[in-house]
């Protein structure tokens, strides 16, 4: 009698099928959702402001903005090269801050001279007020100068204080001093 085999084979098993992943499909779906979500939400938004501004009988519209014009950097720049001209006792920095056309330019600039020959400037401090554009080349603003000094004469310290209304002129893309005249009084 023959021998029967010890391994018997099995019939084919019947294995559920093995479901397919799709990532990219999924990806996709949720994207889908997120855009419509999206576009509802704008949708709504728009609808509520419309119906909003026909209740109240009032267009809405959207303010028109343009950008300040704020020229207070640049007199800020020309202020901290004239305290910085003064702290280091630079004549021709200090003069590169004025336009060639500034009324009596030489006797300022001896005046100048005179107070260095003098003194020691031991701190310059200022302050900007009203900055105004008076055309596209020309501003003006008022700035409070405060310096303190040490008189090498008497040896004594002493702060200067004045205020001056500056009319600025735009040269070769800086702004430089045209004109100054001194104010009564410093404003605090």
């Amino acid at each position: 009698m023959p021998r029967s085999p010890l391994f018997y084979p099995r019939g084919p098993e019947a294995r559920p099928p093995r479901r397919r992943r799709r990532p990219l499909l999924a990806i996709l779906a949720i994207v889908a959702l997120l855009v419509a979500g999206y576009s509802l939400y704008l949708t709504g938004k728009w609808a509520v402001t419309r119906l909003a501004g026909a209740f109240s009988g009032k267009t809405q519209e959207l303010p028109v903005t343009t950008p300040p014009d704020n020229l207070r950097p640049e007199v800020e720049r020309l202020a901290e090269k004239i305290r910085s001209a003064h702290l280091n006792k630079d004549i021709n920095k200090w003069l590169g801050c004025y336009a060639s056309n500034y009324p009596k330019l030489g006797q300022l600039e001896n005046s100048i001279l005179e107070l260095w020959k003098n003194h020691d400037v031991k701190e310059v401090s200022y302050r900007i007020t009203t900055v105004q554009r008076l055309g596209e080349r020309q501003a003006s603003a008022t700035v409070v100068w405060s310096f303190q000094v040490y008189d090498q004469r008497s040896h004594d310290y002493q702060l200067l204080r004045q205020a001056y209304r500056i009319t600025l002129e735009k040269t070769n893309g800086d702004w430089k001093i045209r004109d100054s005249k001194e104010e009564n009084e410093p404003k605090a």
